[in-house]
């Protein structure tokens, strides 16, 4: 009987135990995972998206000026055409104008002088001061003819043309060695025939002086041309004359020079703008 009760107390107390430490564990466990730190769950940044660079706008190119057509009115005095197809018959200039001969004096006269040069009075001025910028520079300098009346030009036609030969002022090749009256640009005092000292005839061989090449070079910073050029006999009908200058106003002269036109093709461009 004895045994039978100490056994079922050990059945109790097994039973007792048991539960204990049930509970004990229990609680253990528990306790942990309230204790325990929630593991955090490291998260990569998320890269910055690079943002796609704006273009920059590309500027409207800067329009180069535009260059103004040159423009000139040849219907103005100092592109007067004279030749053989463009007579102005009896013409005579408003008023002339009478300078040293060899730009000694600065001294314009409007009074008859027999012993000066004389030319329309619009190109005085610019004659002279070439004459004088010529001489400046140590050469010598001869106004040999200036204005010729339409009678002056018709006895100087006949003097030629006799001396030479000829009835129609024309060499042996076709070109004008004198003009016929009213044809002639010497009639409009608009020119001058200059060399380094007289010639009572004068020809080709002029363009050889240091003067002719002097004038040739500066001409036209004072508005003057040499009016027949070798190179443009077939368009002027006129020989070579290395002697004979033709004002026509300085940008008119600059651009013909730049250009190498002859006024015949000058006013022909600009005829027809």
């Amino acid at each position: 009987m004895r045994r039978v009760l100490r056994v079922i107390l050990g059945l109790i107390l097994a039973v007792v135990l048991g539960l204990w430490i049930y509970g004990q564990r229990g609680g253990r466990i528990n306790r942990q995972d309230i204790s325990d730190p929630v593991q955090s769950v490291e998260v990569s940044p998320v890269p910055e998206e690079t943002p796609e660079p704006t273009p920059e706008p590309t500027p409207e190119p800067t329009p180069e000026p535009t260059e103004e057509p040159v423009m000139f009115d040849v219907s103005s005095w100092e592109y007067m055409l004279v030749n053989a197809d463009h007579s102005i018959e009896q013409y005579e200039p408003e008023q002339l104008a009478y300078i040293n001969i060899i730009a000694d004096d600065t001294e314009i006269r409007t009074e008859f002088d027999p012993n000066r040069q004389v030319v329309d009075i619009r190109i005085a001025q610019p004659l002279l001061d070439m004459a004088m910028a010529c001489k400046e520079a140590g050469l010598p300098i001869y106004l040999s003819s200036g204005y010729r009346s339409y009678e002056t030009q018709a006895e100087n036609f006949r003097r030629v043309c006799a001396n030479n030969g000829v009835s129609d002022g024309k060499d042996a090749a076709g070109y004008y060695i004198t003009m016929p009256a009213g044809c002639s640009e010497h009639q409009t005092g608009l020119c001058c025939d200059i060399t380094d000292r007289y010639y009572p005839v004068k020809d080709s061989s002029i363009e050889n002086t240091e003067t002719f090449k002097w004038l040739k070079e500066h001409c036209a910073e004072y508005g003057f041309i040499l009016r027949f050029p070798h190179d443009k006999a077939d368009i002027t009908g006129v020989m070579y004359e290395p002697f004979h200058f033709r004002y026509v106003g300085v940008e008119a002269a600059q651009y013909m020079t730049e250009n190498n036109l002859c006024l015949e093709e000058f006013v022909e461009m600009f005829d027809q703008q």
